[in-house]
């Protein structure tokens, strides 16, 4: 069971006794997160955390360069001092490390998800996150793809999201339950201002190397880190090809000529379910506005800097 302590208004999920799958699910229909500790070993861990280091360089060393859909994730624009927290799609040819698109052949860690979401999925994102060098940040309170109105008061989920922990990780942030109702008028207030103030409710994650975090993306959340919290985590996303929002997100890089047989075949087999999804499930010309302005904020964005609380 989640084992939480009270630090003021704050409540801080810990470390837990190793409990069965079945449990996990349970935890994740009502709460909108689950906890699986251990999932990796310390040898997976240090191979997954070497490859994602030559990411990490590769931005670093010029994240001007680099167009949608890889984004480089700013806490800092400014020239000269340009300050990076994350990248989108680390899984583009320029970025792709095999040790990280492994994963999805993980038997461990892909068993949660087949648990809540059957055999059929879909690949929809994958992102590496870390520390800034100077500027903290704290991000305000959202639900993802902005569908701030959407929830199920049955707790059923269609996608699976997962923050898998390659070092010592309390950045996230949830208001458990968050997914299963409306919004509250506080939590209506925060998510349309991107503001970082405390919740009612809210949680903080504390998780080890090998942690993962699996999530409903309709709960409310949100995420922080500092220069002096060294964090390397992949934030990554599979769909039920029964799920009817989300989607595209079959980037014209995994339709290059050779691109699906150069990168692990299991990822490759969710990047295709992606395709065969898409293909069948165009968007229309206001969804396709409403998508491309949603990337152009991300393209522009800066994260809010730590203690504003906007």
């Amino acid at each position: 069971m989640i084992a939480p302590h009270q630090k003021g208004r704050l409540v801080v999920v810990q470390n837990v006794t190793e409990e069965n799958l079945q449990a996990h699910v349970d935890r994740f229909t009502a709460q909108g997160f689950t906890v699986m500790r251990g999932v990796f070993t310390a040898d997976e861990v240090a191979r997954m955390r070497a490859a994602s280091e030559r990411v990490v360089s590769k931005v670093r060393a010029d994240p001007m360069s680099f167009d949608a859909p890889t984004v480089p994730r700013f806490t800092d624009r400014t020239e000269g001092a340009l300050d990076t927290w994350g990248v989108d799609n680390m899984f583009a040819p320029r970025l792709y490390e095999a040790d990280l698109g492994a994963i999805f052949g993980h038997e461990r860690f892909m068993e949660f998800s087949h648990a809540v979401l059957g055999p059929n999925l879909r690949f929809w994102a994958a992102h590496l996150l870390w520390s800034p060098e100077r500027t903290s940040y704290e991000l305000g309170w959202h639900k993802d793809q902005h569908d701030n109105e959407q929830y199920d008061p049955t707790g059923r989920s269609l996608h699976v999201q997962f923050n898998v922990c390659l070092t010592e990780d309390t950045s996230f942030r949830a208001v458990p339950g968050s997914h299963r109702r409306p919004l509250t008028d506080a939590e209506r207030a925060a998510v349309t201002t991107d503001s970082s103030r405390p919740l009612d409710g809210e949680v903080r994650v504390e998780c080890e190397a090998g942690d993962v975090i699996y999530m409903n993306h309709h709960m409310v959340h949100r995420g922080s880190c500092e220069p002096s919290r060294f964090r390397r985590t992949l934030h990554m996303n599979v769909q039920s090809m029964e799920e009817q929002t989300g989607g595209q997100t079959s980037y014209s890089y995994m339709r290059e000529p050779g691109y699906l047989e150069s990168v692990d075949p299991a990822l490759a087999a969710l990047m295709r379910k992606a395709i065969e999804w898409d293909d069948a499930h165009p968007v229309d010309r206001a969804e396709a506005r409403r998508r491309m302005r949603i990337s152009h904020d991300l393209r522009r964005s800066t994260a809010g800097a730590a203690g504003t609380g906007k």
